[in-house]
């Protein structure tokens, strides 16, 4: 079980690199960029914060994949399927930049039919994942509340973005859809 929570970890990591680094933005006109570098910095400041301590390591190394590992792993997979999910409706209009696809369009399907921020609920829940992996109560609250301050930050400035982007549109979905699980 492991193997699979490692594999799951690469997969992810491997996607968000491709997303937020790789992936070509040639047809979106950028809103904002500030709070990716916002996000970025308490993503990382989070895991570092968690995983530095050789309080945490010295767990890490000697602790057995027991039954929080499995649930946490579970959890891990879920958020990533969710990202995964989430990121393959939205296919040309994903940016890792705030802004809007020059074909100016609303996606309100898929799992956006019920949440309007279904990939950064997917990393929440990833994050939660591996802080339930780690069950090392610092560690454990640094992985999972600072990303998810970060997303939740985040989803507020895209919010914002939206509402001036798709006024009326906007509002109406918001109304009918809620903003995380």
């Amino acid at each position: 079980m492991e193997y699979i929570f490692w594999v799951i970890c690469f997969f992810w990591w491997g996607m968000d690199i491709y997303l937020v680094v790789l992936k070509n933005r040639g047809d979106h006109r950028v809103s904002e960029r500030k709070s990716k570098f916002i996000m970025t910095f308490l993503i990382f400041t989070g895991v570092l914060l968690a995983i530095v301590p050789e309080s945490f390591r010295s767990v890490w190394r000697t602790r057995e994949f027991g039954l929080f590992q499995i649930i946490g792993t579970g959890v891990l997979a879920a958020g990533v399927l969710i990202r995964f999910l989430s990121v393959l409706t939205l296919g040309k209009h994903f940016a890792a930049d705030i802004g809007v696809h020059r074909e100016k369009e609303l996606v309100t399907d898929g799992l956006y039919r019920w949440i309007r921020h279904p990939s950064y609920t997917g990393e929440i829940i990833a994050f939660l994942g591996v802080g339930l992996v780690f069950q090392h109560i610092p560690a454990s609250f640094f992985i999972t509340i600072l990303p998810a301050a970060a997303f939740i930050y985040r989803a507020i400035v895209e919010e914002k973005m939206l509402l001036e982007e798709f006024g009326a549109e906007y509002e109406e979905y918001r109304k009918r859809t809620r903003m995380f699980i």
